[in-house]
């Protein structure tokens, strides 16, 4: 039986080799990593930015059917809203189609505008990459419920309502 009654010293020899090892591993490997996910980061922040635009951009354009008097104006002042809030933005959308649904536009209905939108995706991660994306966005507005909405048709009678047929003044 053998009894060590010291600490046992190896002694380590050091690799000459191995300096700097890390240093070219993070060069070659994390670095392109890093910055694939900053770009990466890059482009959601962006994209998340134009889809709040586009959904701003709805709500402005069924903001502007809502106080219109008839279905027709409501299409009309809902394409101008929708270009006049993208001209203010970084986005260009290349078609811009604003759809209005105006099958609820009656005192206490709806108007609905749905924007549909194609941007390019050059600015999105700043790399000028040439591509596309297509994003919609819907929003609603309530129609006043006090407030008089035109249809289309035209009072007969006069300003008053009287039926002059039946006797009235």
């Amino acid at each position: 039986m053998i009894v060590h009654t010291g600490p046992l010293r190896r002694r380590r020899r050091r690799r000459v080799a191995d300096v700097g090892s890390v240093s070219v591993e993070m060069a070659t490997l994390v670095l392109p990593i890093a910055v694939v996910m900053a770009l990466f980061a890059v482009f959601c922040f962006r994209l998340a930015a134009t889809r709040l635009d586009l959904g701003a951009t709805a709500a402005a354009a069924a903001r502007a059917a809502s106080i219109t008097q008839t279905p027709a104006a409501a299409r009309i002042a809902a394409q101008q809203a929708a270009e006049t809030n993208l001209a203010g933005r970084r986005l260009t959308c290349q078609p811009l189609a604003v759809n209005v649904d105006t099958s609820q536009f009656r005192r206490g209905g709806y108007v609905v505008a749905t924007i549909s939108c194609t941007v390019s995706t050059a600015h999105l991660t700043g790399l000028g990459l040439r591509d596309t994306l297509t994003a919609t966005a819907q929003a609603r507005a309530v129609i006043d419920t006090w407030r008089t909405v035109s249809l289309g048709f035209t009072n007969s009678e006069g300003i008053a309502g009287v039926n002059r047929s039946m006797g009235g003044a």
